[in-house]
């Protein structure tokens, strides 16, 4: 049995996306991975994924081989690979693993994620909390928005526009000492940045 055959047997695209770092709402449903999707269009079914919005179709080979730039033998490899799948019986030389390019895909992830939350909440702080005649007191909340969302902004567009060495390099600096404004976010949301 092919390689192919093997990981389309035994594996669902659901748990593959998942296990890549691709963020899913509860209907399988995610920003679109091949255009610039502002709302989740793309559909992650158990044997493949539809985009409503660009019309991009494939299996779990070919999100895998978009994911990350190699050919179709090269992603049926790579799933075979870290999930464990043997495709010669020999099941003592498949070894399931989670490779480095998945921890930073989830860190890269995870990172925008927390970005992108933090500058639309710097944006409804400055309408919402914007003073209404001269005479009223400057709210933390907008002074907050008016002090950070420029440069939270550029560290999203990082993200958005940075090469791979720009983005690797913002985690790791980011990372080693998240700022309190960050810090005090990520809590009152409940959340917490796990690297």
């Amino acid at each position: 049995m092919s390689v192919f055959t093997e990981v389309k047997i035994q594996l669902d695209l659901i748990e593959v996306a998942l296990y890549y770092g691709v963020q899913m709402n509860r209907g399988s449903f995610t920003n679109c991975l091949f255009h610039d999707d502002k709302t989740p269009s793309m559909k992650i079914y158990g044997d493949h994924f539809h985009c409503y919005g660009c019309g991009e179709h494939g299996d779990m080979i070919t999100l895998v081989e978009r994911l990350f730039s190699i050919t179709p033998i090269q992603a049926a490899q790579k799933l075979a690979y870290d999930f464990g799948i043997s495709t010669d019986g020999n099941l003592a030389a498949a070894v399931k693993t989670k490779p480095v390019i998945y921890s930073y895909i989830k860190q890269e992830t995870l990172m925008f994620n927390i970005l992108n939350e933090y500058c639309r909440f710097l944006e409804r702080c400055r309408i919402e909390y914007k003073p209404r005649v001269f005479s009223d007191e400057f709210h933390p909340l907008f002074v907050e928005s008016l002090q950070y969302y420029e440069q939270y902004n550029y560290y999203r567009d990082i993200f958005i526009t940075g090469s791979e060495k720009e983005r690797i390099e913002f985690i790791t600096d980011f990372t080693a000492d998240i700022p309190p404004n960050i810090q005090i976010f990520l809590n009152i949301r409940g959340l917490n940045y796990d690297n």
